[in-house]
């Protein structure tokens, strides 16, 4: 006669003190989650400036007018506006190239701050290279310090950049 075979599975308590375990470790693992997602919204607010200037030096060109990006606002309450006169204060449909809205609101980025350059700056792209006067800087910083810059060089090249190099960009 064969041998009965043995209780096969977990207990209940066995199963408690796994989940037990896990909700400790997790727990401990939230901070981490956090500083990820805070550094994620920075590079993600600064990837979107960095492709509004871009288009909007592109869209320079093609049209063959100066079209100028300008910054209106700073800290938490921000936006990036592309149109042909100088001036653009971000409300609703202020910002226009040919009838479209064209700007970018910090509404969509919660928790990431614009600290330079400041309300009324202008980044003015020349039609016939997409060059701008001088080098200019947009800083974007999270509540917690990340902080990633979007740099427009003389001759119109746009890169970002990270002081102190990481997050998979370049030291400034």
């Amino acid at each position: 006669m064969r041998p009965l075979p043995g209780p096969k599975g977990f207990t209940l308590v066995e199963m408690v003190i796994v989940v037990a375990i896990l909700a400790i470790l997790l727990t401990m693992a939230a901070p981490s989650f956090n500083s990820f997602f805070d550094k994620y919204r920075v590079k993600r607010a600064a990837e979107t400036v960095s492709a509004f200037l871009v288009n909007a030096k592109s869209e320079a060109i093609k049209r063959n007018k100066k079209l100028n990006a300008v910054v209106t606002g700073s800290g938490s309450t921000w936006c990036i506006g592309m149109t042909e006169s100088s001036t653009c204060d971000c409300s609703t449909g202020a910002c226009k190239v040919d009838d479209v809205d064209r700007a970018v609101y910090s509404t969509a980025f919660k928790g990431v701050e614009l600290d330079e350059p400041g309300t009324g700056h202008v980044f003015g792209f020349n039609p016939q290279r997409g060059t701008v006067v001088g080098n200019e800087t947009v800083e974007l910083e999270s509540a917690n310090g990340v902080e990633v810059y979007v740099k427009v060089g003389t001759v119109g090249r746009i890169r970002i950049c990270v002081p102190g190099g990481g997050q998979g960009y370049p030291s400034c």
